[in-house]
């Protein structure tokens, strides 16, 4: 499973949980990437468009991670990522790519 393919896994995961997933730009002085926050009443996930691959895995996994994802169906690579705790410790190994020279 390449990174786009776990990151379409957490978004599909997010969306049967009911959250909406916007990309959007957030403010400099904000300097994060995305976050899971309530709007309205309801859940949203924003995701920087700008956002790096692993970036939007770091938000993605943090938003499942305050969800109850248990009910809903997740490849195991990206369950086992859930429940490690140091995943934010080294984002390279978030979401290997294919060459050992990108990591």
């Amino acid at each position: 499973m390449d990174a786009a393919q776990q990151i379409d896994a957490m978004e599909r995961a997010l969306t049967r949980l009911g959250i909406v997933l916007l990309e959007e730009e957030l403010p400099d002085e904000a300097h994060i990437d995305g976050g899971l926050c309530k709007v309205g009443g309801a859940l949203v996930v924003y995701v920087s468009p700008t956002a790096p691959p692993w970036r939007r895995s770091e938000v993605l996994l943090n938003a499942l991670r305050r969800l109850p994802h248990r009910e809903v169906w997740l490849p195991p690579e990206i369950r086992r990522l859930l429940e490690n705790d140091d995943f934010c410790d080294n984002p390279v190994r978030l979401i290997p790519s294919g060459s050992e020279e990108e990591r």
